[in-house]
């Protein structure tokens, strides 16, 4: 800023009749004192900008977001004689997720699973999830399509986020498990919230409402999670040290003639369902992984009474090349309404390169009684998952 100043110079006065005696004059002012027209005060800084302002992301914005999955192996197993380690079977799964923002509060998911499998030669392509998310508060969330069944942590992890290679209750048929649907998905509403960024969570669904001529598979699921928070829709099986955790949670369900059986009368279906999971990172000594289940069956015609299973499993701190070593064993039973318990065993050795983004898995598996027969087997596999 600019001063101006204006020096006012004293008038004349006018010459009188009289001299007067002249006036003494007043002492001079040294140049420090007096301040020169012609020299501009120094500048003033000027004031401060105001501080840019902050915008709120818009999530509308916010580009569709696409991910692919993949994952490939292959199993060593006879097909007649399920003893023998003579044949070699292939498969593989791809998945494309896509997900996107409609607002703060509103958004959509959209999944595809294309499978392939060398014993029938063809692969298939299907729609796995279309979802409308209402994300209203954290404790309030309302999802509609179709999508995952929350009823137990198996099928929240499914393959992709589990240690074991092959998932939980597969070895005895789909009895040995909850209801759900393919690929662990069925059609419906679930109702959801969580406390605590995620230490207390609830589901409460209904399920089936593809077919408006039966009665809609309810299910709900409970979860505490005590030492540190497992936030969103879905929890894994598994963190690979990145967090302690130890989460105990129960689940249900009910159809009304939802027990169906050839040649027999419907009867009403309900399962239930408890699960645990601790896993503790012990820094220099690795991680270790506990997890176990029970599962409770209801219904004249399921087959199997109860199934469980439980799990072992060690990852090591320093990594060996890119990963890490994750041996692991899992027992499974499965308790028939009629006939002796079936039951697998798994060895497996599992090798983390990326936690689930890339992962590879070599096991063996013993099977015992699971056609209802005594029949035994055995099994070689060999897996890679990718995800991207």
């Amino acid at each position: 800023m600019t001063m101006s100043l204006t020096v006012a110079m004293a008038q004349e006065p006018s010459e009188p009749t009289v001299q007067p005696e002249t006036a003494p004059q007043p002492p001079t002012q040294t140049p420090s004192e007096t301040q020169p027209v012609d020299v501009a005060p120094e500048t003033a800084p000027p004031p401060p900008l105001p501080p840019p302002e902050t915008k709120l992301e818009d999530p509308t914005k916010k580009p569709i977001t696409v991910n692919a999955w993949v994952r490939v192996g292959g199993t060593l197993q006879g097909t007649d004689d399920k003893e023998k380690l003579d044949k070699l079977a292939m498969s593989g799964v791809f998945e494309l997720h896509t997900d996107g923002a409609i607002t703060e509060n509103i958004g959509v998911t959209a999944n595809l699973v294309g499978e392939f499998a060398t014993d029938d030669g063809n692969g298939t392509v299907q729609l796995l999830d279309v979802i409308g998310r209402f994300d209203i508060i954290d404790p309030f969330h309302i999802w509609v399509g179709r999508m995952l069944v929350p009823v137990d942590r198996a099928n929240f992890s499914g393959d992709w986020f589990a240690a074991p290679w092959t998932y939980a209750g597969s070895f005895a048929g789909l009895d040995a498990m909850p209801k759900e649907g393919p690929n662990g998905r069925n059609d419906g509403v679930t109702v959801w919230g969580q406390f605590g960024g995620g230490l207390l969570k609830y589901y409460a669904s209904a399920f089936d409402l593809y077919d408006p001529d039966t009665k809609p598979l309810w299910s709900g699921r409970i979860n505490l999670s005590l030492l540190n928070p497992e936030p969103g829709y879905y929890h894994s099986s598994t963190y690979y040290g990145e967090k302690d955790v130890l989460a105990i949670a129960i689940g249900a369900q009910h159809k009304k003639d939802g027990s169906i059986g050839m040649g027999m009368p419907a009867d009403d279906y309900s399962e239930f369902n408890a699960d645990i999971l601790f896993e503790k990172n012990l820094k220099r000594f690795g991680t270790i992984d506990l997890e176990g289940a029970f599962y409770k069956y209801e219904g004249d015609n399921q087959t199997y009474d109860w199934s469980d299973l439980l799990l072992a499993s060690y990852l090591t701190e320093g990594k060996i090349g890119p990963g890490k070593l994750q041996p692991l064993v899992r027992f499974q039973q499965a308790k028939p309404k009629v006939g002796d318990t079936a039951s697998c065993f798994e060895a497996q050795l599992g090798y983390v390169i990326a936690s689930y983004a890339a992962r590879l898995a070599l096991g063996y598996r013993y099977t015992e009684n699971t056609e209802g027969n005594g029949t035994k087997g055995n099994a070689i596999y060999l897996g890679a998952q990718f995800m991207k």
